[in-house]
């Protein structure tokens, strides 16, 4: 009999819970965002964490900043209330800046005693190792394709086609409008994903160039969010792998 992993992580964190060997901070990685929110939910419930005892951070125009880590750290300064642990929830925990994921950090080596991080992303590659080497890492996946929009589609195609001048326009026009770029940048991973299904069944010798794109974008990504970069500069090396094969 096949057993859901879903149910072990569950069962494993619960029997955690009652034995009270629960870590500071749990890595919840992965595509599947119903899964790791409903875990959290249950154990959050498990240990019966009141209301006041529970924060949640979301990125605020795409990105978790320092302002609202130290809004964290001024949680974290007073004990709980009326519960036995102190728990803060942080989706798309990737989009926090370099500032803001220093500022973490030291949250992270000197927890309170009460304290508990869920920290969920898609990308873990784009957080710091030394916060990662912080958490104990589960990993959450959907093999349900992720929607991805056509016009963003359409779009992608349009500049595989176009010269690189045009590709070039393109990162200018994108670097001036910072707000939009991981999103887009998360959109076109997604649709080169699927292409990269299709090669590898139709046209396996446009597989490389397929797989520079993708970790091109990947470690753009990561150094968008951790470094001071020229987006404009970032963007031009993306257009540079980004010609139809």
């Amino acid at each position: 009999m096949v057993q859901n992993p879903q149910v072990d992580k569950q069962s494993l964190l619960k029997r955690l819970a009652e034995r009270g060997g629960l870590s500071h901070a749990y890595l919840f990685s992965g595509n599947d965002e119903k899964q790791k929110d409903a875990l959290v939910a249950d154990l959050v419930a498990s240990l019966h964490i009141h209301a006041e005892d529970r924060i949640i951070l979301e990125p605020v125009q795409d990105e978790i900043t320092i302002v609202q880590i130290r809004e964290l750290s001024s949680f974290f300064s007073m004990t709980a209330w009326n519960s036995t642990h102190k728990v803060a929830l942080l989706r798309h925990v990737h989009t926090m800046n370099r500032e803001a994921q220093s500022a973490f950090l030291k949250l992270l080596e000197e927890p309170k005693g009460d304290a508990i991080f869920f920290l969920l992303t898609e990308y873990p590659d784009m957080l710091f190792d030394t916060i990662r080497s912080r958490a104990q890492e589960f990993k959450f996946y959907s093999f349900v394709p992720p929607e991805v929009f056509d016009d963003t589609i359409g779009e992608l195609q349009k500049l595989q086609k176009a010269d690189l001048g045009t590709r070039f326009g393109y990162a200018k026009k994108l670097a001036d409008e910072p707000e939009r770029i991981q999103h887009l940048l998360h959109q076109w991973l997604l649709a080169i994903r699927q292409m990269l299904r299709t090669q590898l069944e139709k046209n396996p010798q446009d597989v490389p160039a397929t797989v520079r794109a993708i970790r091109t974008i990947q470690e753009t990504l990561l150094l968008l969010r951790t470094t001071n970069v020229s987006p404009r500069l970032a963007l031009e090396r993306v257009m540079l792998n980004l010609a139809a094969n």
